[in-house]
């Protein structure tokens, strides 16, 4: 019997012991980019009926990038925030911000993921981020490249690439990174709206 009790005080102390240690971690925080808070009027009247449309595919990243988790580079290593995520895929996030930027940059242009049923004339915008880095201290980067495909069979598909910088501080706390995210972001979306055909 006071073996039984041995065991039964063990296990109640190991629960005891998990059930402080998880009232002792921080919360769970989760993060999202600038687009969703940021709105985009919808073209009304005529140009409602005869803006072109462009169609932004989701953003393309590499796999261990394409997750809900808030990574940091440490030379070689990937560091996972204990605490801090992503409060949607990070592909879905970015390119919601490049949508809303690319139609701040282009009133003129239906902006948008989805293009209406029916139309014809669809200009295409598939976006590949083939490097996102940021650093736990240091400067951050992105490589991207992106294709336009008109909805005119007579403009030219048109390919374009760029490398944008970020510097950061705070030796990468959460916070830090989703401001180095969103100005990198910022940055790539300003290059593709100044190359896309007028």
């Amino acid at each position: 019997m006071s073996g039984e009790r041995k065991k039964l005080s063990l296990v109640a102390g190991l629960v005891l012991s998990v059930s402080l240690t998880a009232c002792s971690s921080p919360p769970l925080r989760l993060y999202t980019l600038d687009g969703p808070a940021t709105t985009v009027p919808a073209p009304s009247g005529p140009l409602a009926q005869t803006a072109p449309i462009l169609e932004i595919s989701r953003v393309s990243l590499p796999d261990y990038l394409d997750s809900q988790d808030l990574l940091t580079r440490n030379g070689n290593a990937l560091e996972r925030s204990p605490n801090g995520r992503w409060a949607e895929r990070l592909s879905n996030g970015i390119t919601d911000l490049i949508t809303v930027r690319l139609g701040t940059a282009r009133p003129d242009v239906f902006v948008t993921e989805q293009a209406p049923t029916g139309s014809t004339s669809t200009s295409r915008l598939r976006i590949a981020i083939t490097r996102l880095d940021i650093p736990t201290s240091g400067q951050a980067s992105l490589e991207a490249n992106w294709t336009y495909i008109s909805g005119d069979d007579h403009i030219p598909t048109r390919t374009d690439r760029t490398h944008v910088t970020s510097s950061i501080m705070d030796n990468g706390t959460d916070a830090k990174v989703v401001q180095t995210t969103n100005d990198l972001i910022n940055q790539l979306s300003k290059v593709i709206a100044s190359s896309l055909p007028r």
